[in-house]
């Protein structure tokens, strides 16, 4: 990456998630090596935990459908003069690439971090994102895929493999994480070492597949009374899902935590991980869980099934089924010595084939050839 080059990274997420947690792994790699700066909406989640940490950013004081977002970002990378414009999600592609394309920007840069499509189904939402895609392809953006499953979904879309670079996510691993139920939550809930918790991370959107989770729990909880689960995150979907814990009589066995920053603690305090999912990149939560070795229950979607097998580091099981999840379920509970060991070879996995270090330098890499054509 030349000297004079400059980076504004643009993530105009309202949720914090996983392509946030990758924004400010970024940052914190450029801070003090090079001129960039994180373009947020101004009172987000992702605004909010930047202020305390000493990294750059820049408020955008306006909604994401506010067509004056533009002429605020343009101005943004006139004033900065910056030279890459790495963006983070549909939205931040949109405007962000516009207004880049704009300034004059010869660097720009698509992060995609899922499948668009397939995650927001046959759906208005759904389709606009895909055109988004094309639209960006079309003002000459290079392409970051976080898996190969998003590569190749990028390449359905028509966009030449010559145009798309993949990056995996990855987090930094130490040897030893704390253990032990140490959240003041699990206290305030009265859940100590006589209960099997099950941890779940997401937005609580339908991709996330939770329905099908809780269907499970429903039936699994029957015969295992010790299951608790923790539904960590939060979304349009909240309402709907307590409403379904609760008809489903599973009102002290889950507990919905809503946005939490104790993530890491939550974690360290669980039995198992799972993400029910019916469309996936490659999360980071699931990255983190195995941070604490938790055995894992995972849907074989996108990037969960190429990095995990099913009986060597994790319990695979089909997406939208609750019997599957029953199974797994039952199978962490009845099988303690082997569920451990699954997450411990998870944990060996992952540490062998994540760090930090490469994604910078790969993303580096990219920012450097990724010129529009």
């Amino acid at each position: 990456m030349f000297d004079h080059d400059a980076v504004l990274i643009v993530d105009l997420a309202r949720h914090y998630g996983g392509a946030d947690v990758r924004v400010a792994a970024l940052a914190r790699m450029l801070h003090g090596e090079r001129r960039y700066a994180i373009a947020v909406l101004k009172g987000s989640a992702l605004h909010k935990r930047l202020e305390s940490t000493g990294l750059a950013f820049l408020p955008v004081p306006f909604s994401r459908g506010d067509p004056r977002i533009l002429f605020h970002l343009y101005r943004m990378i006139r004033k900065g003069g910056y030279t890459v414009v790495d963006t983070h999600n549909p939205q931040s592609q949109f405007w962000g690439g516009l207004a880049a394309t704009l300034a004059g920007v010869k660097r720009k840069i698509g992060t995609i971090h899922s499948a668009y499509g397939p995650e927001h189904g046959d759906t208005l939402k759904g389709r606009f994102y895909e055109w988004v895609l094309h639209f960006s392809y079309q003002l000459g953006f290079h392409f970051i895929a976080v898996s190969e499953s998003v590569h190749d979904y990028l390449r359905t879309l028509g966009i030449p493999a010559t145009r798309i670079s993949v990056i995996h996510n990855a987090i930094e691993y130490a040897e030893d994480y704390p253990t032990g139920r140490r959240a003041r939550l699990f206290e305030d809930l009265g859940w100590g070492t006589d209960v099997f918790v099950l941890t779940v991370v997401g937005r609580l959107e339908p991709v996330k597949g939770h329905r099908y989770l809780f269907e499970a729990l429903a039936r699994v909880v029957k015969s295992k009374p010790s299951l608790r689960c923790l539904v960590v995150g939060d979304g349009s979907l909240r309402g709907e899902f307590e409403k379904q814990v609760e008809s489903a009589g599973l009102r002290n066995i889950v507990h919905f935590t809503g946005f939490r920053h104790d993530v890491p603690a939550l974690l360290s305090g669980s039995d198992a991980f799972c993400l029910p999912s019916l469309s996936e990149g490659l999360p980071y939560a699931v990255l983190e869980a195995c941070q604490h070795r938790l055995p894992l229950l995972l849907t074989a979607v996108g990037g969960l099934a190429e990095l995990f097998e099913h009986g060597k580091t994790a319990f695979l099981v089909q997406p939208a089924d609750a019997t599957a999840l029953e199974r797994g379920i039952c199978w962490l509970m009845d099988h303690p010595a082997d569920a451990s060991a699954l997450g411990e070879t998870a944990f060996q996995l992952v540490r062998q084939n994540s760090g930090t270090k490469h994604m910078y330098s790969k993303t580096l890499e990219t920012y450097r050839c990724g010129i529009s054509l």
